[in-house]
């Protein structure tokens, strides 16, 4: 049963099987892993064994509907129990937005878990400051959660050229989200605030900690000098695209083909 118990929390995986090297897709806040549905057939393709969680609160998942069950070091327990579950580690982590801080937790507490790391819209060097704000607001006001984060990503997550449909499910998708989920996921960030979310060095410090290759796909415009300044070894990957949040959505093609050719040369894939 694609499964898991954990915390009294059901988390819904699905695992392609087999034996090529595993990787674990992680979704973004208000998110679901079919966010990866670009990713998955080809990351199959290389022969990889591929792995996709939704979050507790999110998608197929359980929802707690306590705004204290959302914090990041809730969802790094789940991210460990899973792997450990299935038996999978290390693993290649590919998380996006919120989950590259969750990934970030664990390959810092976790290293034997995490050989290596793909950063799809890092967050944790260049969050939007309006966060603790509307973390605030949805808390204050549950009734009003909903549309709050509906207006926010209306406004912060999209360019002119992100496609109707992609907006349409989106933002659809929200109206079905739990205001407790919402609410607790901003303040489990905000909570990392000056330790592991920000620009300074007690951040910058945090993340060296994180061993392996990365590969890092940026899409603010704070994020990539942010990473130059953490430090690109010789086995990483710092590069931009400009369709917003959901660039490899939008662009899958040129996001797969870049990630494919990383992956390739670190040896990270079966398919060579």
């Amino acid at each position: 049963m694609p499964f898991l118990t954990h915390s009294n929390v059901e988390l819904f995986f699905t695992d392609s099987g087999g034996t090529g090297p595993p990787i674990l897709l992680l979704h973004g806040w208000a998110c679901d892993s079919h966010d990866w549905s670009f990713q998955i057939p080809f990351l199959v393709s290389l022969g990889m064994r591929v792995i996709a969680l939704d979050h507790r609160g999110h998608g197929r998942s359980s929802i707690p509907t306590s705004v204290d069950l959302y914090k990041m070091q809730d969802f790094v327990g789940d991210v460990v129990a899973l792997i450990n579950h299935i038996d999978a580690g290390p693993v290649i982590l590919m998380p996006h937005s919120m989950s590259t801080i969750i990934s970030s937790l664990v390959a810092v507490e976790h290293p034997d878990l995490v050989k290596a790391l793909v950063l799809v819209h890092p967050i944790y060097g260049a969050a939007p400051p309006q966060l603790r704000t509307m973390g605030e607001t949805l808390q204050k006001e549950p009734g009003k959660a909903v549309s709050t984060v509906i207006n926010f990503f209306s406004a912060l997550m999209y360019t002119p050229n992100t496609p109707l449909w992609l907006k349409t499910w989106q933002l659809r998708r929200l109206e079905g989200c739990h205001p407790a989920m919402l609410a607790g996921c901003v303040a489990g960030l905000v909570d990392l605030f000056g330790t592991v979310m920000g620009s300074g060095e007690v951040e910058k410090t945090f993340m060296r900690r994180r061993k392996g290759p990365r590969f890092v796909m940026c899409t603010l415009p704070q994020a990539k000098p942010w990473e130059d300044e953490v430090g690109v070894g010789q086995e990483d990957v710092v590069w931009e695209m400009q369709e917003g949040v959901f660039s490899h959505m939008v662009e899958s093609d040129k996001f797969n083909e870049e990630l494919g050719r990383w992956l390739t040369n670190r040896g990270l894939a079966a398919h060579q």
